[in-house]
């Protein structure tokens, strides 16, 4: 039996980061409803190529946008097809990414309750001054309600996203984030290095000389300060972007 994965995308978001060039809209929020019905439609068709084929689902990722701004039933409603539809592994790790400011503990429950077993939570940074460089609406305070939350109901398995390389970041700051985060003990951390896209907001405004980024060797400096801080924290460095602790549990 071969074994696949499954990616959902949800394209909504509260406003769109100034760095991203994802396929999301923000201010569609009358369109949710639609966008879930017809993606429904979508799962049920294509899993017509494969049913008579010995395929298997061990992996499934709700990813964005912010699949968190959808509103309560619709993640769940998502999932249920997807289970009616395809032969989901016993055990499948099912993934959704949340960002703070969108997400309620009723939200946590309900991902739980329809088998959800890994969340995914954008953090970014932990200052509030680069949070809004970069056109995130959070707080740390609100992440840090978020993954206690997730904590609460449930959720052992808890991905961090961190970014490196942002507007006047500082290596400095990246510690201070990093040790912020080992303090939680997240399962997983991710850190991602800015990718400055043509024609998003914050293009223009370094375009503009409004904030400035770190150069190459400040950067490169973050990278293996944040390597060097999180393997001796006991994290195991499998893939460029991503560490892990061993034996990763659901």
């Amino acid at each position: 039996m071969e074994e696949i994965g499954i990616y959902v995308h949800i394209p909504f978001c509260v406003r769109k980061c100034d760095y991203c060039d994802f396929i999301s809209y923000a201010g569609k929020e009358e369109k949710m409803l639609a966008y879930v019905d017809s993606l429904q439609k979508e799962i049920e068709e294509r899993a017509k190529s494969i049913r008579n084929k010995k395929k298997v689902i061990d992996t499934i990722y709700i990813g964005g946008g912010t699949p968190s701004f959808l509103p309560l039933g619709r993640i769940q409603a998502i999932l249920e097809t997807i289970k009616k539809e395809y032969s989901v592994k016993e055990g499948a790790e099912i993934t959704i990414e949340v960002n703070p400011g969108t997400v309620s503990k009723e939200k946590l429950q309900e991902y739980r309750k329809c088998g959800c077993n890994r969340i995914s939570i954008g953090l970014q940074a932990t200052r509030q001054k680069t949070l809004e460089r970069i056109g995130r609406i959070h707080t740390f305070e609100q992440f840090l309600e978020t993954y206690q939350m997730a904590k609460e109901v449930g959720f052992s398995n808890q991905n961090v996203d961190i970014m490196i390389g942002l507007p006047e970041q500082t290596c400095k700051e990246v510690e201070e984030s990093i040790h912020k985060i080992l303090e939680l003990e997240p399962k997983h951390i991710s850190i991602y290095s800015l990718i400055v896209e043509e024609g998003t907001p914050l293009e223009k405004k370094l375009a503009q000389g409004e904030y400035k980024l770190p150069d190459e060797e400040g950067e490169r400096n973050m990278y293996w300060k944040v390597k060097q801080m999180l393997e001796q924290s006991g994290y195991i460095h499998y893939e460029i972007s991503n560490f892990a602790k061993p034996r990763l549990g659901i």
